[in-house]
């Protein structure tokens, strides 16, 4: 929980500044927190998240020190988000993988490998398929709490008066999250999968 932790704070001073008039960014410190829910559970990850949300709000990333209310949809609930993520995120996959060793799998004929190779396969397009729903689902989610956020933000005078600050949040919020959604993607359910070795040599 610790090392998570601090993984999450250093990621959030290192990658969390913004690019492009969207205010684009990096946005890799939540892999920790996800890592965090796949191997423990929702109980160890909320504490965390509590944790992490109040350190993160003295942190000079924090965009929206100003105002509390758009610190805790902009940074905070997408955060606790991952907590609910926690009681989803798929583990059934890790499991049945681990039933069959290599040195079994060098005993069996080629068909009978060729049918575990296949029977691998689906297992893993079944769990992938489980951190696509997930995280799209964490993603929408995301994205309206930050689009709440960006009203209280920008409604204190960083838009026009001409410009509808809900559209103006939408439109900002939408290519921030999809971006996001792409990372997500790309990065969690791989670094997830990858550090299971020494998960299961702690758990």
């Amino acid at each position: 929980m610790g090392l998570m932790l601090s993984l999450y704070l250093i990621l959030n001073l290192t990658t969390a500044y913004s690019f492009t008039q969207f205010y684009l960014s990096l946005n890799v410190k939540l892999i920790p927190i996800f890592v965090l829910a796949a191997y423990t559970d929702w109980l160890r990850t909320l504490i965390v998240a509590i944790l992490g949300g109040i350190i993160g709000f003295f942190l000079p990333t924090n965009a929206d020190a100003g105002i509390p209310l758009a610190y805790i949809f902009d940074y905070w609930i997408p955060l606790l988000l991952v907590v609910v993520c926690s009681i989803f995120l798929p583990r059934e996959f890790k499991t049945k993988k681990e039933k069959i060793s290599k040195s079994e799998k060098r005993m069996m004929s080629k068909t009978q490998r060729i049918k575990i190779w296949f029977l691998e396969k689906k297992q893993w397009f079944k769990w992938m398929g489980l951190w696509i729903i997930i995280i799209s689902i964490y993603a929408f989610l995301g994205f309206w709490s930050k689009t709440f956020a960006g009203v209280l933000f920008y409604s204190a005078g960083a838009v026009e008066k001409n410009q509808n600050v809900w559209i103006f949040s939408m439109s900002v919020n939408g290519v921030n999250s999809v971006f996001d959604w792409g990372i997500y993607l790309a990065t969690i359910p791989v670094v997830c999968y990858t550090v299971y070795p020494v998960a299961k040599n702690i758990y």
